[in-house]
C-alpha cells in the first residue's frame, strides 16, 4: 500500500484516516464483545500463538491513484480480501493482551480482597490440616459449572488438602436467583449438609425454588426450618448474594464458572488435570 502515500491527494487524507479508524473500531467492537474467557483464543489461524502472518499482494496496481473515498474503499476491501488472516490475528493478539490486562489487574485486586473472599459467612469445605484455599463462583442454571463441579469433586477425593469455598454468583436469570437463595438458605441452617446439597443440586435438572428445596430434603435437610429460614432470612441471604456478585465483579469475574486459586484468577471450567497443576505450582511456591 506504499502506492497510497505517493499518489493520495491531501483532501483524501482525512476520508482514509476515517476509513482505516472505522476498521480499527469495528476490530476493537469484536475484541471487547467476543473475547473468550480463556487464552486459548490467542491462537492465530496459522496454528502460531502472536507470530506475524506472512502478507499477501492484493492483486492492485501500484501505478494506480486514489482519487476518492470510493478508491480508498476499494483499496481497503482488496487488502482485506488478500489477507484475511491478518485480521484473525490482530484480534486474537489483542484478545491475548485484553486476557492478561485483565487477569494482572484481577491478581493486585485479589490480594485486597482476600477478607471477604475467605468470608466465614461462605459454605465452605475445609479438611484438616489443608494448605490450599480454591474460592468458586458459580450459578446452579450454569451447564460448565455442573461439570466443572464434577471435576473438582474427583480432585478433591485425590488431594486431602485443599479447601473449597463457595460462593454463589446467580447470573443467569430469576430460576438462578432463586436456587441460590435455597443454598444460602441451607448453609445458615445446615451447614454441615451443605456440601452434600450442593453436590445434589449440581447433578440434578432442577430448574426452581421448590425443586431445590426437594433436593435439600434428600439429603436431610429439615424442609419446614428451610422454607422458615428463606422467609425469615431473606433480608440476610439477599445481602450475602449481593455481595457475592460484588466481589466477583470486583476482581474480574463476569461468567460462571470462576476461580480463585492463590492470588490467581482462573475464568472458566477447569478440568481435573487443570486443578492438580494449579494447586502444584502453588504449592511450590510455598
Amino acid at each position: 500500500m506504499s502506492f497510497l502515500k505517493k499518489n493520495m491527494k491531501p483532501s483524501l487524507a482525512k476520508p482514509l484516516i476515517i476509513a482505516v479508524l472505522v476498521i480499527i473500531a469495528i476490530v476493537a467492537g469484536i475484541v471487547f464483545f467476543g473475547a473468550k474467557q480463556n487464552l486459548d483464543s490467542s491462537k492465530d489461524a496459522s496454528g502460531q500463538n502472536g507470530e506475524p502472518a506472512a502478507l499477501n499482494e492484493t492483486g492492485l496496481d501500484g501505478s494506480d491513484s486514489v482519487e476518492n473515498v470510493a478508491d480508498v474503499e476499494k483499496v481497503i476491501a482488496k487488502w482485506v480480501e488478500a489477507n484475511p488472516q491478518a485480521i484473525i490475528q490482530a484480534v486474537a493478539n489483542m484478545q491475548q493482551k485484553a486476557m492478561k490486562q485483565r487477569l494482572d489487574q484481577a491478581q493486585e485486586t485479589i490480594k485486597t480482597k482476600e477478607g471477604d473472599l475467605y468470608s466465614k459467612s461462605s459454605p465452605h469445605y475445609t479438611p484438616s490440616g489443608y494448605n490450599i484455599t480454591v474460592v468458586e463462583f458459580f450459578d446452579y442454571n450454569c451447564g460448565y459449572c455442573k461439570k466443572a463441579n464434577q471435576a473438582l469433586e474427583q480432585f478433591l477425593k485425590e488431594d486431602k488438602k485443599v479447601r473449597v469455598i463457595y460462593k454463589d454468583f446467580p447470573i443467569l436469570g430469576e430460576a438462578s436467583q432463586e436456587l441460590a437463595k435455597v443454598s444460602v438458605a441451607v448453609n445458615i441452617i445446615e451447614p454441615s449438609l451443605y456440601r452434600e446439597f450442593h453436590n445434589a443440586l449440581m447433578k440434578s435438572n432442577e430448574k426452581n425454588k421448590q425443586g431445590a428445596i426437594k433436593v435439600a430434603k434428600s439429603v436431610g435437610v429439615n424442609q419446614e426450618k428451610l422454607e422458615k429460614a428463606l422467609s425469615s432470612k431473606a433480608e440476610e441471604i439477599n445481602e450475602l448474594l449481593q455481595n457475592n456478585l460484588s466481589l466477583g465483579s470486583g476482581i474480574g469475574i463476569n461468567g460462571t464458572p470462576g476461580f480463585v486459586i492463590g492470588e490467581e484468577l482462573v475464568p472458566g471450567a477447569i478440568e481435573v488435570e487443570g486443578f492438580r497443576e494449579k494447586v502444584a505450582a502453588l504449592r511450590a511456591k510455598k
